[in-house]
């Protein structure tokens, strides 16, 4: 089955740059250089993926009022992170069970894709931003899950309008379904001091506080937000820490920073 997105662009011919094939052969600035300006961005699941294990999101560069028009490095970085260190920890450890995560500033919509199609038994992950990234995410969602012969089909992906700032946005998250989140996940959010604050709040309210792990993972775009958000979460979560680079596998970004916060 091929969804509307596919056919235009069979129809349009549309260049879609596949990341690892291109950090294969580029320097990183030049691989996200191409990859952020292409109008289609592919990536593989893992090395040895087929064609139907490929992620495909649209992006829109001239997003009005809005940088998540694009996949930054930091979603692919910690896709990168998750892929290693998480999902093999949890294929060890048979207890620890990830029935539901939530994606916030989640731009394109591409890291909640992609955990939804890879971490097993997912039963509900939710990809938010602001309105203005709302048809974006949707397109990408129905891109990636419209084949009828994709079991991750049958699970539940759900796009929502989310406002850190607004707290009917977050009301409406914690009053749906279980309103708890086991894997919260955010990247390059740590941009402005002013919305430090309502970050956290944020995540603290939708993370499970039991069994919840949030990361956020973001370059230093703005030295005092991202000070600030060291500082508040280190006294608003029991567990805060900066992940060690020993721990990372950025050496295609090495400015990706990774932070891991529990209750």
């Amino acid at each position: 089955m091929t969804s509307e997105s596919d056919k235009g662009e069979q129809q349009e011919h549309v260049v879609v740059a596949q990341y690892q094939d291109l950090l294969a052969k580029l320097s990183p600035d030049e691989a996200f250089f191409e990859m952020a300006n292409s109008p289609i961005v592919s990536f593989r699941i893992d090395s040895s993926s087929t064609v139907s294990d490929v992620i495909r999101v649209e992006q829109k560069q001239e997003l009005e009022n809005s940088c998540g028009g694009i996949v930054w490095e930091s979603a692919f970085a910690l896709a990168e992170y998750l892929r290693k260190r998480v999902l093999k920890k949890k294929k060890k450890n048979q207890k620890t069970v990830i029935r539901d995560c939530i994606d916030i500033g989640a731009g394109t919509g591409f890291l909640g894709i992609w955990i939804h199609k890879t971490i097993p038994n997912m039963e509900r992950t939710v990809v938010t931003d602001t309105i203005e990234c709302f048809d974006l995410m949707q397109r990408n969602v129905e891109r990636n899950f419209s084949n009828d012969n994709d079991n991750s089909s049958s699970k539940t992906i759900d796009v929502k309008p989310l406002d850190w700032t607004s707290k009917k946005d977050l009301d409406a998250l914690a009053t749906t379904g279980r309103g708890k989140f086991d894997l919260l996940v955010a990247t390059d959010v740590i941009f402005a001091e002013r919305l430090v604050e309502p970050l956290i709040r944020c995540l603290k309210t939708l993370i499970d506080p039991e069994k919840g792990v949030c990361y956020v993972c973001a370059q230093p775009r703005d030295k005092l937000a991202f000070e600030l958000f060291q500082e508040l979460s280190a006294k608003e979560f029991s567990q805060f820490r900066k992940v060690p680079e020993e721990e990372l596998d950025f050496s295609f970004d090495t400015e990706c920073k990774l932070f891991e916060m529990r209750l």
